[in-house]
């Protein structure tokens, strides 16, 4: 038996934290997930327990969170960075890519089945959403559409 994938999810809301570690659980089965609400606890999770997957809200109280995806980027290169975030912009858009981030989905504006295929994808299969209308640093013309 394969060892579990390993999640961290880094965002200020303990509601919100909850809730995707259930959504994760539910679409990819077994996973060892770690949550943090700021950048400080992260940090010290992903040097002891590097995760396969980051998912990060850029809006964090205490720090820059477009500057942090480079950090995570650093301290554990292999970890794919999904931002999942309420500061839905072009220019956090382009910013988070820029820095390494792998996904940018918008919380208001995507739908449960587009965050779903990105956690099977990145979580369950290892690999890259195709046909998902997200964001991902390699297709930046491939935008979500308003419903």
């Amino acid at each position: 038996m394969s060892n579990p994938k390993k999640v961290m999810i880094l965002d200020p809301s303990p509601i919100f934290r909850r809730t995707l570690s259930k959504v994760i659980q539910k679409s990819v089965g077994q996973v060892e997930i770690n949550a943090a609400e700021n950048f400080d606890q992260a940090r010290k999770i992903l040097k002891k327990e590097p995760p396969d997957v980051v998912f990060f809200d850029i809006a964090l109280p205490t720090d820059n969170g477009i500057e942090q995806i480079a950090a995570i980027k650093r301290l554990v290169p292999r970890s794919q960075v999904v931002v999942l975030t309420s500061h839905d912009s072009a220019e956090y858009e382009s910013a988070s890519l820029q820095n390494g981030a792998d996904y940018f989905l918008s919380k208001e504006r995507s739908s449960g089945l587009n965050l779903i295929e990105v956690i099977q994808t990145t979580v369950h299969q290892g690999g890259r959403a195709s046909g998902v209308s997200t964001v991902n640093r390699h297709d930046l013309h491939s935008r979500e559409t308003a419903e």
